[in-house]
């Protein structure tokens, strides 16, 4: 018996080397991803006033605070369907999902990609029904707006659209998050994206719901650098739709982590 303790106890010394060799790669492994994440964090960030604002989300944050299992659909035109038939992580709710459940570790999270092209702000809340409600989500991620200026669809009809949309989200108990258009500096300087965009911000502070403000963020990058929008060879426009899709998925779960804060 003692030969045998004696031989578990040389068996565990030798192989301690060992497991304290691998958990140190672990480490190693773990600190460059901390430290690229960071640094990408760091490249695609956005000032402070940009991500916070007032409205909260307390039944998201009731749900991840008991670790119940929650769902997000986001809901919108191309910026939201992306390339997602092509790569899963070629749009931003499939970057976000992955972001949330790195940041909420222990609960379940799944965001639903219900994104049309080119839909106005009336044909998508018309199959809210079908998309959304049936979904049965704690928060709807709405980006809406640049299909309505395009158009040129009436400003006051598509504020009416607007208010009914997120009454009829609200009535389902779903809380609900706009995102504003998209900003390049061609496009902008042609289609009146003024006044639908101050309606977006005059309804959300009207109905008190938070506003990601997409258009200002996105302008943010185009003015400091982060991003060049305007000269993009085709070859590269696959990568810099990636690259931009996994930066508003990570700043959309900031505002998320502000919001149920």
């Amino acid at each position: 018996m003692g030969r045998r303790s004696n031989q578990l106890v040389r068996t565990s010394v030798m192989r301690r080397p060992c497991v304290s060799a691998a958990l140190l790669a672990v480490g190693i492994v773990f600190a460059a991803r901390f430290a690229a994440a960071q640094e990408q964090e760091k490249d695609c960030g956005a000032p402070t006033e940009l991500i916070q604002d007032d409205p909260k989300l307390p039944l998201l944050a009731a749900r991840l605070k008991q670790h119940k299992p929650v769902k997000i659909v986001a809901i919108g035109g191309s910026s939201t369907a992306g390339a997602a038939a092509q790569s899963p992580l070629q749009s931003y709710p499939e970057r976000l999902e992955e972001t949330l459940v790195e940041r909420f570790p222990g609960v379940e999270i799944t965001v639903v990609n219900k994104g049309v092209p080119r839909q106005t702000a009336q044909e998508m809340v018309d199959r809210f029904a079908k998309d959304v409600v049936a979904e049965d989500p704690v928060l709807a991620i709405w980006e809406t707006g640049t299909t309505d200026a395009v158009r040129g669809i009436d400003v006051d009809s598509f504020t009416a659209t607007l208010e009914a949309g997120i009454g009829a989200l609200r009535a389902h108990d779903i809380e609900v998050m706009l995102v504003d258009m998209q900003y390049l500096r061609r496009p902008a300087s042609i289609i009146g994206f003024d006044r639908y965009l101050a309606t977006m911000h005059r309804v959300a502070d009207v109905d008190e719901v938070y506003l990601f403000k997409r258009f200002e963020i996105m302008r943010f990058w185009s003015e400091n650098g982060t991003f060049n929008f305007e000269d993009v060879q085709k070859g590269d426009r696959g990568r810099l739709a990636a690259d931009v899709y996994d930066c508003l998925a990570r700043r959309i779960a900031d505002a998320i982590d502000y919001a149920v804060q």
